[in-house]
């Protein structure tokens, strides 16, 4: 059950999540705050693999996968994302092995940078990464030698993979289902595109967001929507085609803000993530019935804020509760800076309308989410407590704060104040 805590408060002392730390911030006015508190009881590795075996969904159990395996693979998060499966990643392989079976892991980066030594150690344990290193596949979205070509979406998505899919019979994904600003949903079928696709696959998925003809984001392109959203579409689209001759078992965890995994669903690849995300709106949906002048915000911490390409995710939540012209107080630490050149360079161009027209004439991965970034900068005054320079947030829109001491004076004037201090796993309800 989700408890939501909607309070008035006066001149508390606020502990706001930011980097792998927290940072105190005094409010000298009351708020409301709007915080998720999940009560169900996190799973252990035993009760994980009890579900795994005993719930299945549209889909034969996790043994009778593994015993009727050749190669497995698993497809893992990066170090963007959370996936709780440290928990439980020993205790599978164990069992993996009592049948004696072969398997891989490969990072499901996409697009992203390749994920360091350090990282797989956190994302898989020390003890996991030390044993069965030599068994990790790095994806490299770039290197056409690995790639393997399945055919092409009726969008023109060509649907090159990794070819250690091609390699493996049985895959298991493993993801933490979360919000998506535009494909509506991570986790799932998102772990083989964009997760170990070509970069030029999941430029031309990417590109859907885009709606043509009026000049704008497509409006079924949003957080928490995958009914008739384009890039969710093509997607499915995609696996459908090159699911020939795979056997699919997926593990999707919902999480709450300690990283504990509360519930899960698993079996087949589509149906399981459906009732993951129906799950997790169960836990995460706020109904908010007014809008605020003034929000602070904060995306939750580690790695939610490790670059401004996924913190820009945590920003996008607060948006429907946001009046017009509000001022937003955003924390985000971005040690990774901008996140990639990509998105970094597509700020030279100033504004949103500009940046769309480029868009169209020369799509490039993240260039999308610098414009959609940039339109809420436009349209709302953000301050931005973080890592970047000055220079660096008035390029990408946002106004610098320099000191805590600064959001009393930012403050002052508001009318009314929200504070939502783990956006990234938020989803308002305005209706």
């Amino acid at each position: 059950m989700t408890l939501v805590e909607i309070c008035l408060r006066l001149g508390d002392k606020m502990k706001i999540s930011y980097g792998k730390g927290f940072i105190d911030v005094n409010i000298n006015k009351d708020y409301d705050l709007y915080q998720l508190k999940i009560d169900s009881a996190p799973l252990s590795g035993k009760e994980i693999l009890e579900r795994l075996d005993n719930e299945p969904i549209y889909s034969e159990n996790l043994t009778y996968f593994i015993k009727h395996a050749r190669k497995i693979l698993f497809i893992v998060p990066d170090i963007t994302r959370k996936s709780g499966l440290q928990i439980f990643i020993k205790d599978l392989i164990e069992k993996i092995e009592t049948f004696k079976k072969e398997f891989s892991i490969i990072f499901a980066t996409g697009t992203h940078r390749k994920v360091t030594d350090e990282e797989k150690k956190w994302i898989l344990t020390e003890e996991v990464y030390n044993k069965y290193k030599h068994l990790l596949i790095d994806h490299d979205p770039d290197n056409m030698d690995n790639l393997v070509y399945f055919g092409k979406t009726k969008n023109g998505t060509p649907i090159l993979l990794n070819k250690a899919y091609l390699e493996h019979d049985t895959i298991i994904p493993i993801a933490s289902v979360s919000y998506h600003y535009f494909a509506g949903f991570g986790g799932g079928r998102k772990m083989i595109l964009p997760g170990i696709a070509a970069r030029k696959s999941a430029l031309n998925n990417h590109k859907l967001v885009l709606d043509e003809r009026n000049m704008r984001k497509h409006p079924l392109a949003t957080t928490g929507n995958l009914k008739q959203n384009p890039v969710n579409d093509d997607i499915v689209e995609a696996v459908m085609i090159a699911r020939r001759g795979k056997f699919f078992f997926t593990i999707n965890t919902i999480l709450n803000d300690k990283g504990e995994i509360i519930d899960l669903t698993c079996g087949d690849l589509f149906m399981s993530h459906i009732e993951a995300t129906e799950r997790l709106k169960k836990y995460t949906m706020i109904t908010a019935n007014k809008k605020y002048d003034t929000i602070i915000v904060s995306c939750g911490g580690y790695p939610k804020d490790i670059n401004m390409v996924q913190a820009q995710k945590s920003l996008d939540r607060v948006i429907p509760i946001a009046a017009n012209n509000a001022n937003i107080i955003f924390f985000a630490e971005c040690v990774d800076g901008y996140g990639n050149n990509y998105f970094e360079e597509f700020f030279d161009i100033t504004t949103s309308e500009e940046m769309f027209k480029t868009l169209i004439k020369d799509y490039q991965i993240n260039r999308q989410t610098a414009y959609s970034l940039k339109i809420k900068t436009e349209n709302y005054n953000v301050f931005l407590y973080s890592n970047f320079s000055e220079s660096d947030c008035k390029r990408m829109g946002f106004i610098k704060i320099n000191s805590i001491e600064e959001i009393n004076n930012i403050i002052n004037n508001a009318n009314n104040i929200a504070i939502v201090p783990d956006a990234y796993n938020v989803f308002f309800n305005t209706d």
